[in-house]
């Protein structure tokens, strides 16, 4: 007697069950006609109730006006054989609006026109929402290291560097020597040892940690630097990876020795620190992410900066160098003995006395 063949499912009963457990939906259109066959899953994925007579007119109108050209590029490509795929916002009747990712196929035919097409629509939402997070995330950090105008760093749970931003402008080393250990050559001889064998030490006992060593610049010349890490941890597992910076106290320090009061930024200081460095407007524009319209009437008096804006400012000065000061006598601005020569233009630098102004 013969066996029974197995009483294996349909693909039908493979559709349902991904349309249950994704956001994903599947339909076919008749471009030369507008009409679509749809399955539950699209509709679902649209948040659009099941509707017989839904076409491609109405299907584009749904589209956000931005999107549309985008979303009607696709059919002309799909025409020529080539699968298209393309990320578009839906705005309901109630404003409500979500992502949706089309994929669109040709379906080849012996004969006649090559109108019909097959496609998935998945809702992307929640996926799009988590990206922007991440770049708002990200971006939000790059700023607060811009403002800070500290290395900002990123080590994987082993203690391996994965991003030292802002450390090749002040070392020289490249990428390929950053990695495998190779950042801790730029560490002063006498340091160095003292250095990892405390990193090591953190990343076993999965502990904060807080070092100062000497640090070698460009010039060659080593300067006082403080490493700060955190290790990341999820729901209060083992790390994840390390964060961390990087601070030039040797600035600070130089910085403190010469105040006796709270630095300040005035107009004449602004152009004072711009002369030191040999900067155009431009230039300070570049360095401070700030734009060289607002410099420029600032420095007329014609302007106002908020304090996220000075701090920008004040924060590019000083990676070149430039303290501003501020005391009973006046302000100032002074330029470090520690700064490297590089941070002054080709014609300044044996400017590096004091430039008082008394206080308005």
């Amino acid at each position: 007697m013969p066996a029974k063949p197995p009483n294996f499912v349909s693909s039908r009963h493979y559709i349902e069950m991904v349309e249950r457990f994704t956001s994903i939906g599947f339909w076919n259109a008749d471009m030369a006609t507008g009409a679509i066959r749809a399955t539950r899953g699209f509709f679902k994925a649209m948040g659009l109730a099941p509707d017989e007579g839904f076409g491609l007119g109405t299907w584009i109108s749904l589209v956000h006006p931005d999107d549309q050209e985008d979303f009607r590029s696709i059919f002309p490509l799909a025409r020529t054989g080539m699968p298209v795929s393309r990320e578009v916002r839906l705005v309901h009747a109630d404003r409500a609006s979500r992502w949706i990712r089309v994929d669109i196929d040709q379906v080849k035919q012996n004969d006649g026109p090559q109108d019909l097409v097959v496609g998935v629509v998945e809702d992307v939402t929640r996926e799009r929402r988590s990206r922007a997070a991440v770049v708002r995330e990200r971006a939000r950090l790059e700023a607060l290291v811009r403002m800070t105008g500290e290395i900002f760093w990123v080590a994987d749970a082993s203690g391996s560097i994965l991003d030292l931003k802002g450390w090749k402008e002040i070392t020289g080393q490249s990428e390929a020597e950053i990695c495998g250990g190779g950042w801790a050559e730029a560490i002063h001889s006498e340091d160095r040892q003292r250095v990892v064998e405390e990193w090591s030490s953190a990343i076993g006992a999965a502990s904060p940690y807080t070092v100062s060593y000497r640090l070698r610049y460009r010039d060659g010349e080593y300067r006082q630097v403080t490493l700060r890490g955190m290790p990341v941890r999820f729901e209060g597992e083992k790390p994840i990876e390390w964060l961390g910076t990087i601070q030039e106290t040797w600035r600070l320090e130089d910085a403190v020795s010469f105040n006796d009061g709270d630095a300040v930024l005035q107009p004449q200081q602004l152009r004072a620190a711009r002369a030191m460095l040999g900067w155009s407007a431009d230039e300070l524009a570049q360095e401070s992410d700030v734009s060289c319209a607002t410099i420029r009437r600032y420095e007329t008096g014609e302007g106002h900066l908020k304090e996220t804006t000075i701090s920008a400012i004040t924060a590019a000065l000083l990676r070149h160098g430039i303290i501003l000061t501020s005391s009973s006598m006046g302000i100032g601005v002074k330029l470090s003995k520690n700064a490297p020569l590089a941070s002054m233009g080709a014609k300044r630098q044996a400017f590096v006395d004091i430039h008082a102004f008394p206080k308005s």
